[in-house]
């Protein structure tokens, strides 16, 4: 069922969630609770097949989702203004 977690895993759990945001909490929440409903199965060890999932999974979850292409088309806008001056 549950897992008892080390006092320092727990004081780092809780140092990242006193940091967010309202909305992003909920997120964390929501995702806890999306975790804790699947069926537990009894792999200890990720198969090829389920970790291709887990990561397929967690796609548009993260705040980073497509950072890179955003970073990459804002630095483009700010070059084009620049020259624009």
């Amino acid at each position: 069922m549950g897992q008892i977690l080390s006092t320092r895993a727990e004081r780092r759990i809780m140092e990242r969630l006193r940091r967010l945001p309202p909305q992003q909490l909920e997120e964390v929440i929501r995702f806890i609770d999306s975790v804790v409903e699947r069926p537990q199965e009894n792999t200890t060890v990720c198969e090829p097949v389920n970790c291709k999932h887990s990561i397929q999974a967690l796609r548009g979850r993260g705040k980073g989702e497509r950072l890179v292409v955003r970073l990459l088309e804002s630095r483009r806008e700010d070059r084009e203004h620049d020259e624009r001056k």
